[in-house]
C-alpha cells in the first residue's frame, strides 16, 4: 500500500473542488502524505503519463493506505450507478473499487472513511457508506483533530503535527454596549472561542449604530483570553497594502517572524506565517467603506488576505463598515457570518446602560422612551442627547 491518503470526490463545482483543496492543505501542513489530483497537476501540468487519468485513479484508489471520500450527491449517484452515461467517470470507477473492497472485506472497513465538507441530506449517504465514522472537518478544531489522527493512525505517521490552534474557553466579561447581545455579541464569543465554522463576521451598518464600539468591545474582550489583536482602522489609517502590511506588524508582529524580519513588505511571508500560526490572533478591520473604492486594497484582501484564512487556523477576522465586502461570489464566502446592525429602540435594553453612565439623566426628569422616539434608536444620537441632558 502506498503511504498517503487519497481524495477521492466528484468535480461539481469550482467552490467544492476549493474545499477539497482546502482538507488537502491542512493534512499537508500536518505533514500527512496527499494523494489528490488538484496537487498532481500543480507538479505535472501535463496530468499522468503512463494510463492518464483512469490508471491513476485505479492505483490511487485501491494502492493508498486509507481513503477519504469527500461526499457529495454527486459522488453518491456514481457510486449508486444513477449518472447520466459519460458523467462523473473518475468518481465512478473509484467508487466501483471502494464497493468492491468493502464486499470483499465483508465489513471490515480499515482505510475507507467519509470527510463531509458541506452538509449532505442522510438519506443520500449510501446504505453501505453509512456504517462508518463520519467526519466533519470544517465545523471545529476537534472534529479536525479527529480526522488527521485517524489518517496519521492509518498510515503509522507517529510524529503528527496538529495545524490546529487551541482557541481558549470564554471568559466573564460584560461589553460597555447598550444591546447587541441577543446575536451580534454572542457572535463574537462564538468566534473566539472556534465553536462555529465561521471565521469571517462582518458588521454592517449605517453611520453611528456602534459598528467601531462593537469590534473595540471585541478586541478588548479578546485580550484577557491571551488572544492577541490587531486592529487596522481605515478612518485616519492605513489607505494602501503596504499601509495596511505595517499596521500588522507593528501589532502582532512578534507572531510574524519571517514576515518582520524581511521588512514587513512581502505579502507572501505574511500568508506563510498565518499558516503556521500556533496560537490564536484576531485581526479587526474597522470603517472598510472608507478603502471600498479602492482597487488594490480590496483586491488584495479579497484574493489572497481572506482566502488565507481558510487555511490559516489561527486567525479570525472581524470586518466593520458601512458597506462590507462582497462575498458572495468568494471561494471564502462559507467562512462568512454576516449582520445587519439596526437602531436599538427598547428601552429596557438602553435604561440599564443610560443609568450607569448618565446618572444624572433621570434625576433631570428626562424621559428616555421620548429619547428614544426622537433620535430612532440610533446609538450615537442617544449618547448625545443623554450626555447632553445630564451635563445641563
Amino acid at each position: 500500500m502506498a503511504r498517503h491518503v487519497f481524495i477521492s470526490y466528484r468535480h461539481e463545482s469550482k467552490e467544492h473542488a476549493r474545499a477539497v483543496r482546502r482538507l488537502g492543505e491542512l493534512l499537508r501542513q500536518a505533514k500527512i502524505p496527499v494523494a489528490l489530483d488538484q496537487f498532481y497537476l500543480d507538479d505535472h501540468p501535463g496530468g499522468p503519463d503512463l494510463g492518464g487519468w483512469p490508471k491513476w485513479c485505479e492505483d490511487c484508489a485501491n494502492q493508498s493506505a486509507c481513503v477519504l471520500i469527500i461526499p457529495s450527491e454527486g459522488w453518491f449517484a456514481a457510486y449508486e450507478k444513477t449518472t447520466p452515461p459519460g458523467v462523473g467517470l473518475g468518481a465512478a470507477t473509484e467508487a466501483d473499487l471502494f464497493r468492491q473492497a468493502l464486499w470483499d472485506e465483508q465489513g471490515n472497513n480499515a482505510r475507507i472513511r467519509l470527510a463531509f465538507l458541506h452538509d449532505v441530506a442522510a438519506d443520500k449517504v449510501p446504505r453501505r457508506l453509512r456504517g462508518w465514522h463520519q467526519f466533519r472537518p470544517f465545523d471545529n478544531d476537534d472534529q479536525l483533530n479527529w480526522l488527521l489522527r485517524w489518517v496519521a493512525n492509518c498510515l503509522g505517521l507517529e510524529d503528527l503535527e496538529l495545524p490546529s490552534v487551541h482557541w481558549p474557553e470564554p471568559v466573564p466579561f460584560r461589553p460597555n454596549l447598550a444591546d447587541r447581545t441577543r446575536e451580534e455579541w454572542p457572535a463574537v464569543i462564538e468566534l473566539l472561542a472556534s465553536r462555529s465554522a465561521h471565521r469571517i463576521l462582518l458588521y454592517e451598518g449605517a453611520s453611528g449604530l456602534g459598528k467601531s464600539l462593537l469590534v473595540r468591545q471585541a478586541a478588548a474582550y479578546a485580550k484577557p483570553m491571551g488572544i492577541a489583536v490587531a486592529l487596522v482602522d481605515f478612518k485616519g489609517g492605513p489607505r494602501d497594502v503596504s499601509g495596511i502590511l505595517g499596521q500588522l506588524d507593528l501589532e502582532i508582529g512578534e507572531y510574524l517572524p519571517n514576515f518582520s524580519r524581511e521588512g514587513a513588505n512581502k505579502p507572501h511571508l505574511l500568508r506563510r506565517d498565518l499558516r503556521t500560526l500556533r496560537k490564536p490572533i484576531l485581526i479587526i478591520f474597522d470603517t472598510y467603506e472608507d478603502v471600498a473604492n479602492n482597487a488594490n486594497v480590496v483586491d488584495w484582501l479579497s484574493q489572497q488576505f481572506f482566502s488565507e484564512v481558510e487555511t490559516a487556523l489561527g486567525v479570525a477576522v472581524i470586518i466593520a463598515g458601512q458597506q462590507v465586502p462582497d462575498y458572495s461570489k468568494a471561494g471564502w464566502r462559507d467562512l462568512v457570518r454576516h449582520l445587519q446592525l439596526k437602531p436599538i429602540t427598547e428601552i429596557e435594553h438602553w435604561a440599564p446602560w443610560v443609568d450607569q453612565h448618565y446618572p444624572d439623566f433621570r434625576k433631570k426628569g428626562a424621559d428616555l422612551q421620548t429619547v428614544l422616539m426622537i433620535t430612532g434608536g440610533n446609538p450615537l444620537l442617544v449618547s448625545q442627547i443623554c450626555e447632553g441632558i445630564s451635563k445641563r
